[in-house]
């Protein structure tokens, strides 16, 4: 059972998964899973694009069997790309402490809204934080309409983009996106608008080229900032243990408030990054990103970190 938001409304529908469910996806009885399967698969195809599923019991299924889950539930709606030169497909996101590299992955800092680079993005919570630690959604059409209410002399510039880069950290055969990346694109198939938005790649790729962000862009950036953090704090929802969130990345700008932990809760999630051809992309700009990182994990796995 799907309980839809009210009218609105833009934090995902929660499924609740029945005591049949539950119980099949803790013992990998996938055969019994066929309707919840095709369901997802709906959604991701023709529906919202994103789902909190709702009735796993974390803490009894401990962190081994709960990440097993997330990725078997993975595997039905695309490919599990590794996400950092260790080669792991699904990461735990937690607070590490003195880290060097610790972004978003690793850090217990706010999380602003953006996109990332791979088709279907997951998160499965394990345990959440002893405070803040809340995660957002937002609609990219309903921001999109945003702008294009409140201060549509941005669009062009939005529509224009800038290139993207990649983490200094990483080897990379190609540290700058072929061409500009916009940040919203036009329906596709169907679909409302796209948007691909990550300031961090979108610095990078400035740096690398030696200039600034262009002054129309970085005016227009501004303006979607605020807007998005207004919509971010009526998207906002807390991720109980066992809940596992899937969203459309290019459908969805993700974030998440400042947490806390203590020496006895730790907040824990497990991470998906997943390569799919259920939801239509927008442009195929947006399938370069997944490839380009894949392929520098995949080249600093061999060849080993690069100075910053």
């Amino acid at each position: 059972m799907t309980d839809a938001p009210p009218p609105g409304a833009p934090c995902p529908p929660i499924r609740h998964l029945t005591a049949g469910e539950a119980a099949a996806l803790a013992h990998g009885r996938d055969g019994a899973l066929a309707g919840l399967r095709e369901e997802l698969r709906v959604n991701f195809a023709r529906g919202p694009g994103a789902v909190v599923l709702r009735g796993l019991d974390a803490s009894a299924l401990g962190e081994a069997a709960f990440a097993v889950i997330v990725a078997s539930i993975g595997r039905w709606l695309g490919a599990a790309s590794i996400q950092s030169p260790a080669g792991e497909c699904i990461a735990r996101v937690e607070a590490v402490p003195g880290e060097a590299q610790a972004r978003g992955t690793h850090s217990d800092s706010e999380l602003r809204a953006h996109t990332d680079l791979h088709d279907i993005l997951a998160l499965g919570c394990c345990r959440p934080a002893v405070a803040g630690g809340e995660s957002f959604l937002i609609s990219a059409p309903a921001l999109y309409q945003a702008i294009r209410r409140e201060a549509p002399q941005h669009l062009p510039a939005l529509h224009e983009g800038y290139y993207w880069g990649t983490n200094p950290v990483l080897r990379s055969a190609r540290r700058i996106s072929t061409r500009k990346v916009p940040v919203f694109f036009p329906a596709a198939a169907g679909r409302g608008v796209q948007c691909a938005w990550n300031g961090y790649f979108m610095r990078q790729a400035a740096l690398t080229r030696g200039e600034e962000v262009p002054p129309a862009l970085a005016d227009a950036l501004a303006v979607l900032t605020l807007e998005a953090e207004r919509m971010a704090q009526e998207a906002r929802f807390m991720a109980q243990a066992g809940d596992i969130v899937f969203w459309h990345n290019w459908s969805w700008l993700h974030g998440r408030t400042a947490f806390v932990d203590s020496a006895a809760q730790r907040r824990l999630l497990f991470r998906l990054w997943l390569r799919s051809e259920l939801p239509p992309r927008a442009d195929p700009l947006l399938a370069e990103r997944a490839n380009f990182i894949d392929r520098d994990h995949a080249l600093t796995r061999q060849e080993g970190m690069a100075m910053p």
